[in-house]
Parts: structure tokens; sequence; C-alpha cells
């Protein structure tokens, strides 16, 4: 079960309460002590004195020598003297009040103090000496007057105390709540940061240096906090970035290691195959020559020399391959020309129903590359998109601009797009969608080989029935930091 734990305002209310209730009680028996003892003080003083008055009043007066006389002083005395008894005793003859009260008896003593005896009467017994009379004043002093005027000021602290408890207690639950708005603002505030507002600000409205120095450091440690969040946040994305950066060279490397790997074999292929096609194709000439060209055998020596011919393009496309993975010589180049007399040519090539267009900049800064290798790239780039429009109209637009830090040169088609699927692997050496005999599947391998020879990198953009965009980013000039020869190894 969870511990009961009172709020400040309770908690300083409870305090005070319970202070109080431990000092009110020792100073109301403590001043009630002081006021009980000066009332009764005062009484015994008073009925002392009055006492010695009356005492003197026999002693130096006519009353001893008459009976009424005597009776009239004791009458006097119980009047003034708040009294309930008054008796003289002279020998065996005693003159008693009639004003007292009857039920008195007589008592022949002085009390110690007030209240003694417990009949609520102060007794005082004075000796009279007068004109040879040996005789006894006797008075009885009501002492319940003084009791009540007592009781009455006792009640009347209880309930002045009472009033100040009750003014404390309130007065300690209004500056209690006070002192605590600051506080409830802390709070509020460190809630609101915990559940993610760190814009908060941790500063309070309040007298009390104390709780302003507490708020004050507080709100520099919500700053420290929300600095090194922000960097922690900071480190984070920079090691997400750093990582995902990591696993696209690790790509890249794994991929190129691949190109390397089948160029390397597949050159070697080719030569070979290259050294059987060479003499196939000289001796098919030989014999056409030898032959009438309405004959049989020379239209047989035709269709020979066809497909030799064609295998040597394709041995010549597997040294190409093999070629740009190597070393290639780059210079300074103007790829607006080289764009402008690639699509020249490919206009040329291209059926009516494929509308070229062009998006070039008037100026565009030189890049690091070769010539005739970046045009293999843009025709390779237009034979495709204008594959991907066969049989239907199209538009193929060949694009190039400026965007700092790199130019980008782009080719677009409306053709049928592609799969995910298909894109993943369209670099790949010998991957083809078309039919057999109609591609080697080597276009796309080459031109991400001589990309990656001039540094550029190269993105597709595609989706199906939707068209299909490669982009394309050369560094410039002026951002290329390779001072050396213009030569990068691949």
């Amino acid at each position: 079960m969870a511990r009961l734990r009172p709020t400040f305002t309770a908690f300083v209310t409870i305090c005070v309460v319970a202070v109080h209730l431990v000092l009110l009680p020792a100073l109301y028996f403590g001043v009630g002590y002081v006021i009980r003892t000066s009332h009764e003080d005062l009484f015994v003083q008073h009925a002392r004195t009055f006492a010695r008055v009356v005492a003197e009043e026999f002693e130096v007066g006519a009353a001893l020598d008459s009976p009424a006389a005597t009776s009239d002083l004791l009458d006097l005395a119980i009047i003034h003297g708040e009294g309930v008894f008054a008796e003289l005793a002279d020998g065996n003859h005693s003159v008693r009040s009639a004003l007292g009260s009857p039920g008195v008896k007589s008592a022949s003593r002085t009390d110690r103090g007030f209240g003694q005896g417990g009949d609520a009467i102060y007794f005082i017994d004075l000796p009279i000496l007068h004109s040879g009379h040996n005789a006894e004043l006797r008075l009885g002093f009501d002492e319940r007057p003084t009791q009540q005027r007592i009781q009455l000021a006792l009640n009347r602290m209880l309930m002045l105390l009472g009033a100040y408890l009750a003014v404390a207690m309130a007065a300690a639950y209004y500056l209690s709540h006070r002192l605590s708005r600051p506080l409830r603002r802390l709070q509020d505030v460190s809630r609101s940061i915990a559940s993610g507002d760190y814009q908060q600000e941790l500063q309070v409205s309040t007298g009390i240096r104390e709780l302003h120095d507490l708020a004050t450091d507080l709100d520099a440690m919500r700053r420290e906090l929300v600095g090194v969040n922000a960097r922690l946040e900071l480190k984070i994305r920079e090691k997400e970035l750093a990582e995902t950066r990591r696993d696209e060279l690790q790509k890249q490397v794994r991929h190129r290691q691949r190109l390397e790997t089948v160029g390397t074999l597949a050159g070697g292929i080719a030569h070979e195959f290259n050294n059987v096609l060479v003499p196939i194709i000289l001796f098919t000439e030989a014999a056409m020559q030898d032959l009438p060209t309405d004959s049989v055998s020379h239209a047989d020596l035709v269709r020979v020399l066809t497909s030799a011919r064609r295998a040597k393009n394709i041995v010549q496309k597997i040294l190409t391959f093999s070629h740009v993975l190597g070393d290639t010589a780059l210079a300074p180049t103007d790829l607006r020309s080289v764009v402008n007399e690639t699509v020249v040519l490919f206009s040329a090539l291209a059926p009516p129903s494929i509308e070229i267009r062009t998006q070039i900049d008037d100026v565009v800064p030189l890049v690091r590359a070769d010539a005739t290798l970046a045009g293999d790239v843009i025709m390779n780039l237009c034979t495709n998109a204008y594959q991907a429009m066969k049989g239907s109209n199209g538009i193929l637009t060949v694009g190039l601009r400026h965007s700092p830090p790199n130019l980008e040169l782009w080719v677009s088609d409306t053709g049928h797009g592609m799969d995910q699927s298909t894109v993943e692997r369209i670099f790949e050496p010998f991957f083809t969608t078309r039919s057999v005999g109609e591609g080697t599947g080597l276009g796309l391998s080459i031109v991400h080989g001589i990309l990656e020879s001039f540094g550029a990198t190269i993105t597709v953009e595609t989706a199906t029935r939707s068209g299909t965009t490669f982009r394309i980013l050369f560094p410039t000039i002026a951002d290329t930091t390779d001072e050396g020869p213009n030569r990068v190894s691949r």
C-alpha cells in the first residue's frame, strides 16, 4: 500500500496545529496559575487588611462598651467586607452579626491560605485588647466571588486561546498555500519536461530566496540536459547516417568487386572467343569471294558471316565492359556539347513516334570525364528509353543543369516503367528483360562502370506504367579535390 503523503499546505497546517496543541495547554495552565494566585493573594491581602482595620476600630473605639455598637460594627464588616461571618468573643460572652450566613459555624482559627478548609470561607481570628477587655474578633470572608472571577478569567483566556488557534490555523493555511504555489509551478513544469516538452522554463515568481535559487538551478540543469539531449540526438543521427553511408559504400564495394570479377572473367573469355571468331570471319569472307553471289552456298555463308559479326559485336561489348572497369583517362569535359551531339545522332535513329526534347542550361561547368564514354552513356540511356516506349508514341527528355555542387544529367521517358525487383538488378551484368537475341544485358552495367570511373552517381526513378528517369550527378571541376593527373583508377 502506498504511503499517504500530505500536501505542503496540509503538512504546514498540521505542524502549526500540533505545535499549538502542545504550547497552548501549557500557556493556559501557566497563565491560569498566575491568574489564580494573583486573585487569591489579592483576596487574602484585602481580607487581612479589612480585618485589621475592624480590629483597630474595636481597640481604639468604644464599640466594646456597648453590645449594640459591637453588633453595628460587626454588621458593617459583613456589608463592606464581603463577609459571611462576624463575631466578637469576650470571655464567655460573644456577639455575632445577624447579617452573616446562618449556616456558618464559628471557627476560632486563621486560615493560612485561600480555599483552606473546603468551606469556601476564609477565616481570620484577631485578638482585641481594650480597657481590660481580652476579646477575639472572628471574621469569615466569602471566597466564592473570587473563585467566580478566577473561573471567568480562565474561561475568557480559554476563548482567547481558542480564537488565537483558529487564526493561527487560518494564517498557516494561507501562508503555506502561497508558499506552495512556486512549488506547484515547479512541479507542473517538471512534469511537462518529463513528458517531453523541453522548452518549458523552470522560472517562478517568489520573494523567497531559497525557492528562487532552486528554480534558477533547476532551469540551468534543464538547459544543460536539453543541450545534452540535443547533442545525443545529433550524434545518434550522425551515427545513423554514417552507418547508412557505410552500408551503401559496402554495397557499392561488393557490387564493384562482383563487376570486376565478372569483367575479368568476361574479358578473358572474350579474348579467347575473339581469337576463334577472327579466322571464321576471314575464311568465310574468302570463301564468299570464290562463290557466285547467286549460289545457295554464298547465301549460307552470308548468314554465317552475319552471325559471326554479331558475335564479334557482343565480344566487343564484353571487352568494353571489361575496359571501363580498369583505368580510364579523364579530362575536363563540356557535357553540354556531348549531350547535343549525342541527341542529334540519336534523333536520326529514333522513329517518328518518339518525340525528343532537351532541357539544357545555357552555361554549365566542366566535369572530369571521357567525352566518348560520356556519349556512350547518353546513347545507351536514350536507347533504353526508346525501347521502353517501343510500339507506342512517347516523349524522351534529355536534361542538363547545374545543381551546386554537382552537374545533373537526366534522361526520362514515358514508357511502361519498371517494378522494384527489376530496379534492384538493372545494373547487374548480363541481366535483361528482353527476349533472347534482343539484348546482352551489358548496357546498363557498362553505363554504371563508366560513371563510377568518372566519380559520378546514378539513380533511378520509376514506377510501373509511369515511365522512368535516370539521374546522374557529376562532381564539377571546381568541387574536385584531386589536383593530380586527370586519371582515376578503378
